[in-house]
Formats: structure tokens, sequence, C-alpha cells
């Protein structure tokens, strides 16, 4: 029994062994891939009808020939998928691309440069039988390896997935006024003096309530019935806070937008930020232009439909 019982646990202990060096590329012809210690400053990615090209510029990223302003966090974490990938097993040295989607016409290929020299090219193939693996080749190497922490559809991407999607941030403490024009009817709202002088530091006798308190922070000349809600004003305000894009849709332009169909225009500090939403509805969003930034884009329809104000009493205290 003691035999029988010795037997199994060295057996457990060969076959993680085993697979302590197999997973380190051991006794497995998986190269050790030279440590990249930048992140480098250009990335190409390219395949069939995908074309993308990133520049970094103080530790800004910019895409393709229009320079359109990246997301740094999306971009930044790309080329660390590059860079921290791992060899786990070398699947061929002859050949049998197809087979994996190493071909020009199936892989995506990706290369990250560092002032013009190339630090790494990959092409990128099939997914493996496990998440997060791949088959792909190195640099001019004719041999397939899996590999993880990487996949092809991570490069699957339009310029679009790939833009800094922040049009504007104001945070609500710093806005001093603002405006909504909904289908030609404009509502003005401004701070509200004793409200703020109070915020700002006013205090009563201890033990007494302050009337102050009890005012709205918003006031607004076309509504003098009742007091405006400080909390459905402050869901509109948190929608600046910050204003992203959903979408850059492809030659939107000005003429093709519509008609404007909201204007937003919000004071803060010493200047003015400005929203108009187009009457184009496309997928649930509708197209936007603002003055913080050239490009028409496209924010979600529940983002826009809170702007859209028909009545001041919506957005009274009830």
């Amino acid at each position: 029994m003691k035999n029988k019982a010795m037997i199994t646990v060295w057996v457990i202990v060969f076959i993680s062994a085993f697979l302590v060096l197999k997973n380190r590329g051991c006794g497995n012809n998986v190269p050790e891939l030279e440590g990249l210690l930048e992140s480098g400053d250009e990335i190409n990615i390219s395949g069939r009808d995908l074309s993308l090209a990133m520049v970094k510029k103080d530790n800004n990223w910019f895409i393709n020939d229009q320079a359109y302003p990246g997301d740094v966090e999306k971009i930044n974490s790309l080329a660390k998928k590059v860079r921290d990938l791992k060899l786990l097993d070398l699947v061929s040295d002859k050949g049998y691309y197809d087979k994996y989607d190493l071909t020009d016409e199936k892989g995506i290929s990706v290369t990250i440069k560092e002032k013009g020299k190339v630090l790494r090219r990959l092409l990128v193939g099939k997914a493996g039988s496990t998440n997060n693996h791949s088959y792909l080749k190195i640099d001019d190497r004719k041999e397939i390896y899996l590999a993880a922490g990487i996949m092809k559809k991570d490069f699957i991407l339009k310029v679009s997935d790939l833009r800094n999607k922040k049009i504007f941030d104001v945070k609500n403490p710093d806005i001093r006024y603002f405006s909504i024009n909904y289908k030609g009817k404009n509502f003005d709202f401004k701070l509200n003096p004793l409200k703020s002088k109070t915020e700002n530091g006013g205090n009563t006798e201890e033990g007494k309530s302050d009337p102050v308190n009890q005012e709205p922070k918003w006031l607004s000349r076309d509504y003098q019935k009742g007091k405006l809600s400080d909390a459905a004003i402050n869901s509109i305000l948190a929608l600046f806070s910050p204003l992203e894009a959903s979408d850059f849709p492809e030659n939107a332009t000005i003429k093709n937008a519509g008609n404007p169909l909201c204007k937003v225009v919000v004071a803060y500090e010493d200047k003015k930020a400005e929203l108009v939403i187009y009457s184009k509805k496309e997928n649930g969003m509708y197209y936007a232009s603002s003055s913080e930034n050239k490009d028409i884009f496209a924010i979600d329809s529940w983002k826009a439909e809170k702007l859209f104000i028909k009545s001041l009493t919506d957005l009274a205290v009830k």
C-alpha cells in the first residue's frame, strides 16, 4: 500500500514539474524573447481592410494622418499586450500558415517602433483552444508559436475605437451659468446669489435654522412659480463632467448631421463651452458638435434627451 502511495506521489510531482517547465518554455524550443523596456513611440496595425498608424508625441497618441487624439490608456494597453506576451509552445517550423490564419489575408500584423527602429513585429493568427491564447509569428521567423496574453480580436479596431472620446470636462462647482435652447425655446439658469453666499462661508446663530439653506441653488428668469430642484439640475450638469462622445461616425459632417435641435452653453470660470445636438439619429445616438472639438461626434440618446427641456415644471421641486 505504501509503495502504491509513493508511486502516486511521484507521478503527481513529475506531472507538476513537467507542466511548470512547459509553461516556462523549457524543452519545447520556445525562444526567450528580448524584453522591451519601452512601449515604443509608433504602433502600426494592418490586415485585410484594416490600417491603423499611431504615433506618440509628448506622452499623447495621435492616430493616422489626420492626427486624431487617441485614448492614451487604450493604446498603451495594445502596446503592453505586444510587449508582455508569453510564448508557450512551438507549434510548427514547417509552415502550415493557412491552417493558423497566419497569411497576409487572414492574419493581423502589429509592429512597434521606437525612433524608427522596429522593436517587435508580430503576425497574429487564429485563437487557440484556450481563452487568451493565439497562434502567431514573430519578426522574420518562420516558426509558428502558441502565445498567451494576446488575441487577434484585440487589434481588429476602427479609428473611433481608439480615439479620445472626452469632449470637455466641466465640474459642477465651477459652473456659473448655463442655458439650454431646445427647438427654439430658450431656458437660462444662473446661480442663486443667496445660496452661493451661504455655501461660501455664511452662517447663522447656533440652534437657528437658516432659511437661505432652503433656497434652490439655481434660478431661472423663466420660472417664477416655485423652486427648481437641485437634484434635477445636478443630474443634467453631471453630463458635462466629463462630456464624452459615444462614437465618431465615419464621414459625418455638419452638412449631413441634420438640423440643430438643441444648443447648450455652459459658462465656467472665465470660459464657455458649447454643445449642439442635431436631428440626425443613428444606432440610438444623436449627432453632435462642440466648440471644444472640431469633429462631429455622436452621443447616446438618453444623454441628449436629458437636455431636451420642454418645460421648467419638469425641473421643479415636486
